[in-house]
């Protein structure tokens, strides 16, 4: 009787079940491919949706100076909504962004621009110019710069605008 248990035990086959080294080798690549195509595609989502967020950012900031010189009668004292800090005249896009913001958006003084609005004298014009985070991805530096002034000029360009530039220069874009 016991040899005919261990005859029995001998002819049991366990079926296994599991994947082979190819086929999870095959998942791999094709797992690889799909995340080489998606990442690049979500960045450059996410600095669009940066670039429309600092825009509607500065349309704002642009609405709120004109109010404010209907009352002052100058854009002269105007201090912006969410200013980063004590850095007069600065904006930081998302809002609670100290170092790795997206966007910076800078409002000067468009007679004297080494001034903010807030400090200047006379205060008949302005200028935003709102700038990519540098030190952020390449898909981010290689942003456009936006620029939007109190005498309608509203573009933007790949080149790195400053508070100087009075036009976007070469490559220009106009933005709605």
């Amino acid at each position: 009787m016991s040899g005919d248990m261990s005859k029995n035990n001998d002819s049991i086959f366990v079926a296994q079940k599991g994947y082979t080294l190819i086929e999870m080798m095959v998942v791999v690549v094709i797992v690889a491919i799909l995340a080489a195509i998606a990442i690049p595609s979500y960045e450059r989502y996410v600095v669009r949706a940066a670039r429309s967020q600092a825009q509607a950012e500065m349309l704002k900031i642009a609405e709120r100076l004109e109010n404010y010189r209907g009352k002052q009668l100058s854009y002269a004292g105007f201090k912006p909504e969410h200013q980063y800090a004590n850095n007069e005249g600065i904006v930081n896009i998302p809002y609670d962004a100290t170092t790795n913001y997206k966007y910076q958006i800078q409002l000067v003084d468009e007679d004297d621009p080494t001034k903010s609005v807030e400090k200047s004298a006379v205060g008949q014009g302005w200028k935003m110019i709102a700038t990519p985070y540098q030190d952020g991805n390449n898909t981010l530096k290689s942003s456009e710069s936006l620029l939007l002034t109190s005498l309608g000029v509203r573009c933007m360009t790949t080149a790195l605008l400053t508070n100087t530039s009075v036009d976007c220069g070469d490559g220009t874009k106009v933005w709605e």
